[in-house]
């Protein structure tokens, strides 16, 4: 019975299994990068059947299968059988020939089985298939998800590399069930990662006009202010995931967004792009509360971050110039929202000072990664280009601490502020903050965010709470 055992098939799939990802979602990826235009393309070939999309990648897209991220823990086990003479099978879901392609780089499978134009080897279809080809509890198996869970079943082994613990909790019900090489499943802190909440931060721009019009006793305005960040912040986190879909190949080689859940497979991006589609559904309904304006406003932000990541990414200077817009579209639609107008004053401040932390952010990119990890990453620099971003970031910071300076000494100032006097070591605290932000981007101290590095930051973490300080004491006192 055991030498049977021993010498019994092992069957593997490919997405999210023998790859952390998936074919479909590689091809696409690359197809849109190439041209956005082919977008409706897509959906049009997903009009006639998976299988017909399928067909239209593959042939669309030549893809280097070199690249793929390939799960070293599957690909040991799978060597270790393979030295006891065990028949390795690819059993995928992914048309024959890009199968084929994968196995002849890894020169790792005896067999390989994959989906053509009629037939689709996936979930019941290979569980049927696998029972005529090998017989009932005649071959092991290892799956990652639901699809597979009728496979299990059938299989005299059932391994498992899996994040869900749903399809754990349906697997260990198996007596088949031997182990899952995931290292742990997916957990409540990795959807906060996914949908970044640590940059919801930015989002508080919404309540800046309120602040600085001192509105403070008006609760109906500060209801206003919060709906507009809550709508703001969906959005913005649905927005991420998709942008974190679309770079999941450049992704790889960043060092730190390597680790994005997305990116490392830890979530998959089918389950991404269901939880964005829910995030930009909410922002939107909640937007509708506070009139077809902000919506407006709101679909203006979604539109530009797209454009963003779909191309302007990968121009420069225009890249730095959008993610500045972005903020100051977001203190647009605290404007919107709570019916405050912004001055003059605001929004040319804004305008540079965001300028500033948009080419502080890419400064950073290009401080602490090579030449040859730019070009992967498919920014528009060379290192070369450091000196043109830091000149453009730090006179940036320049202008809006001149333009704070001379509003100071405007009359709308003398106005609002009781002690408008204090405001100087404010503008004071703000340059040395700015400041202080470049020289750590400078010693390579500083992270790839700029919010980040504010509030990992001792320093500047004081720093922004004695502006806050000094803020409330020049119009309260």
């Amino acid at each position: 019975m055991g030498e049977n055992t021993k010498n019994l098939p092992l069957c593997v799939d490919l997405d999210y299994t023998l790859i952390s990802s998936d074919i479909i979602i590689e091809q696409i990826v690359t197809l849109i990068k190439q041209s956005p235009i082919y977008i409706f393309q897509i959906l049009l070939w997903y009009l006639f059947g998976k299988t017909h999309l399928k067909k239209k990648l593959s042939e669309k897209v030549n893809l280097d299968v070199k690249l793929l991220p390939y799960r070293n823990e599957v690909i040991r086990f799978l060597k270790t059988e393979k030295e006891k003479g065990r028949p390795l099978i690819l059993v995928t879901a992914t048309l024959q020939d890009v199968a084929e392609k994968i196995n002849h780089h890894l020169n790792l499978f005896d067999d390989v089985y994959g989906s053509n134009q009629k037939f689709n080897l996936k979930g019941k279809n290979k569980a049927k298939f696998l029972a005529e080809k090998f017989g009932v509890k005649n071959f092991d198996y290892i799956g990652d998800s639901f699809a597979d869970v009728s496979i299990w079943k059938i299989a005299n082994k059932a391994y498992a590399i899996t994040n869900s613990r749903t399809v754990l909790f349906r697997l260990k019900h198996l007596s088949s069930f031997v182990t899952n090489f995931a290292e742990r499943a997916t957990s409540f802190s990795d959807f906060l990662k996914l949908i970044r909440v640590h940059q919801w931060l930015k989002n508080l721009l919404v309540f800046i006009p309120l602040l600085l019009a001192h509105k403070f006793d008006h609760t109906a305005i500060w209801i206003s202010a919060t709906v507009a960040f809550l709508s703001f912040s969906f959005g913005a986190s649905s927005l991420y995931i998709v942008n974190d879909i679309l770079d999941i190949k450049s992704d790889r080689n960043h060092p730190e967004k390597s680790k994005r859940p997305i990116t490392n497979g830890m979530i998959s991006a089918y389950t991404g792009l269901f939880i964005s589609t829910l995030l930009f559904l909410l922002s939107f309904i909640i937007g509708l509360n506070l009139g077809l304006i902000f919506v407006a406003v709101l679909l203006v932000y979604i539109f530009a971050n797209l454009l963003y990541s779909l191309y302007l990414k990968q121009v420069p200077i225009w890249d730095i110039f959008i993610l500045s817009t972005l903020y100051v579209i977001r203190l647009y639609a605290g404007s919107v929202s709570t019916g405050i107008t912004i001055s003059n004053w605001l929004l040319a401040f804004s305008l540079f000072f965001f300028l500033s932390l948009a080419g502080l952010k890419r400064f950073t990119e290009l401080s602490l990664i090579s030449d040859k990890d730019i070009e992967t990453l498919g920014r528009p620099y060379k290192s070369d280009s450091i000196s043109i971003i830091q000149n453009i970031g730090l006179n940036s910071s320049f202008a809006s601490i001149i333009i704070s300076i001379l509003y100071i000494n405007s009359e709308k100032v003398l106005q609002l502020y009781k002690s408008p006097e204090l405001l100087w070591f404010d503008a004071f605290l703000l340059l040395l903050w700015n400041i202080n932000l470049w020289f750590l981007a400078s010693k390579g101290k500083a992270e790839f965010d700029p919010i980040l590095t504010s509030v990992k930051n001792p320093f500047s973490l004081f720093l922004i709470l004695l502006i806050i300080a000094i803020w409330l004491m020049a119009t309260l006192l």
